[in-house]
This record gives C-alpha cells, structure tokens and sequence, in this order.
C-alpha cells in the first residue's frame, strides 16, 4: 500500500515539475501499472497546483521586483491596449490548448501573464486545456498500451487447456486475455 503511495506522490511531483509534466507521467504511470483514472488525477492535480501558485504569485512578484527597483510603470498605451484586448480575445485559447505540447503549461502561463488577462479566464482556460490533454494523453496512453499488451498475449498464447479463460477487465472494455474465446462463466 505504502508503495503504491508513493508511487502516486511521485507521479505528483513529476507532473508537477516544468517541462516534464503530464505529456510523460501518464504513459510512464499506466506502463507502471498503476490505474488510469487515478494516474490521470493526480496528474491533472500535479500540473494544476503549479499554474495556480504562478497565477497568484505572479502579481507579488512583480510588486516585489519594482520595490527593489524604484521604478513605476504607467499604464499601457492606446496602441498596446487595443493588442491588449486582441490577445484576451483570441490569443489566451490557442495558447493554453497548445501550451501542454509546444512549451508546457508553465511556460503557457507565464507567457500569457505577461499580456495580463483576468485571472479567472487565465485559470480556467489554462486548467480547461489541461483537463483536455489529461484526457487525451490518459486515453491514448492507456488504448495504445493495452493494444501493445494484448497483441503480445494474443500472438503468444499457446493451446493449453485452461489457458486463456480468465477475463481482462481494462479500462472501458473487457476482453479475454488469449485470442477470442466464448466466455461461459463457468470456473
């Protein structure tokens, strides 16, 4: 119990972590043989945890940064008000959906904490793409190593009485474990 524990602590923490994220937790943690419902959580929860903590902590940051260095910024120009309003309107979707693929959702956030959307859509979209890859990458992590695995069963099994009459329940479908056999439910 305790291994499998600390198992999902690590998948946690490697979600967790910049550039490694949920693109190769989850396939690691299925082909670990850990559950895919559970590996998708706590991998959701790993990327999630981080971009709220940069959301938040960003506007501190900044406070922080020009108190060390004097300076005050005035507000944004008409020109830069009206890219402003170009990238809240279309930029923060298309950089959060491809965000997890092309820089990670770390780097996603920070880019677009630099054109200063409203929190709120900020989190929802970046936490909204994750939701999204988490399913994806969960599915096909799961289907593609489940195919990987059956087809080597399949071509390996022998005819050995007895072989083959046991069920493999996975993810949203059962099958037998040794080719296509009529399973009568009797032991």
């Amino acid at each position: 119990m305790v291994e499998i524990i600390s198992q999902y602590i690590l998948i946690f923490i490697l979600a967790a972590t910049p550039w490694v994220e949920l693109l190769l937790v989850i396939p690691i943690g299925l082909a670990m043989g850990l559950a895919p419902f559970p590996v998708a959580l706590v991998a959701f929860a790993g990327n999630a945890v981080p971009v709220f903590i940069i959301v938040y902590g960003y506007k501190h940051w900044l406070i922080w940064r020009q108190s060390r260095s004097g300076k005050r910024t005035a507000g944004p120009s008409r020109r830069k008000q009206r890219a402003l309003n170009i990238w809240n309107r279309y930029g923060l979707p298309g950089l959060a959906l491809s965000g997890p693929l092309l820089t990670g959702i770390h780097l996603a956030t920070l880019i677009a904490l630099v054109f200063k959307p409203a929190r709120t859509r900020l989190l929802l979209w970046m936490n909204s793409s994750l939701f999204l890859w988490t399913v994806a990458v969960t599915a096909a992590s799961f289907y593609g190593l489940e195919g990987i695995r059956s087809g080597i069963e399949y071509f390996s099994c022998l005819p050995v009485q007895g072989v083959g009459d046991e069920l493999y329940s996975g993810f949203l479908f059962s099958f037998p474990v040794c080719g296509p056999k009529i399973i009568t439910g009797q032991a």
